[in-house]
């Protein structure tokens, strides 16, 4: 289903939805590889922040999203068409762990919001989900900052990094390792702050 009619279609009119309600501006679009596997890690600040980075971006991204959006009823079938699934936050989920995985081994582009949930403040620390998922799958991980809530007739802005340098890290996949990757990958997206 993901880059199939239907995605295409619930893109366009997505798109025209946040032109005339959230326009979107992105910045750096070209550290976004064109093809193959890649891991997008963005901060999270709203529930428009995964379909404003389908919006700006011109390949399918899927998303890892939590399983209680997932069960609102036209929201959730939205997203799924979008090619989402769902995580079970804090109960270390190997499904979604598998899916992500298999998702990024089929060359395609993966979004995860590694704070776990929207934090309205500036920052929130990342859980370890993203970069134990990076270093398993050897996918670039490119950070995205989402500089603001969306706000009704608001420019959205996003700023795409180029990325994570993750060299070194994980040859023993341990404690130590993800702390470390998460820390680049936090490091990274919050660097983007204006």
């Amino acid at each position: 289903m993901i880059g199939g009619r239907l995605y295409a279609f619930l893109r366009v009119l997505v798109r025209g939805f946040f032109a005339l309600f959230y326009p979107i501006r992105a910045k750096g679009t070209e550290n976004m590889p064109g093809q193959g596997p890649v891991l997008l890690c963005a901060n999270h600040e709203s529930l428009a922040d995964p379909v404003a980075i389908i919006c700006a971006l011109n390949r399918p991204v899927r998303f890892m999203a939590k399983k209680e959006v997932m069960d609102v009823p036209v929201l959730g079938r939205l997203l799924r068409a979008l090619g989402a699934f769902s995580v079970d936050r804090g109960s270390g989920d190997l499904a979604a762990v598998r899916s992500a995985m298999s998702i990024l081994k089929e060359g395609h582009a993966l979004g995860i919001f590694p704070q776990g949930s929207r934090s309205w403040k500036s920052g929130g620390d990342f859980q370890n989900g993203a970069a134990l998922i990076a270093l398993r799958s050897g996918a670039p991980v490119v950070p995205v900052y989402i500089h603001d809530r969306a706000r009704l007739f608001h420019p959205l802005k996003l700023t795409f990094g180029t990325p994570v340098d993750l060299s070194g890290v994980g040859a023993r996949m341990n404690s130590q390792a993800l702390e470390q990757a998460t820390a680049r990958i936090q490091g990274a997206v919050y660097g983007l702050k204006e």
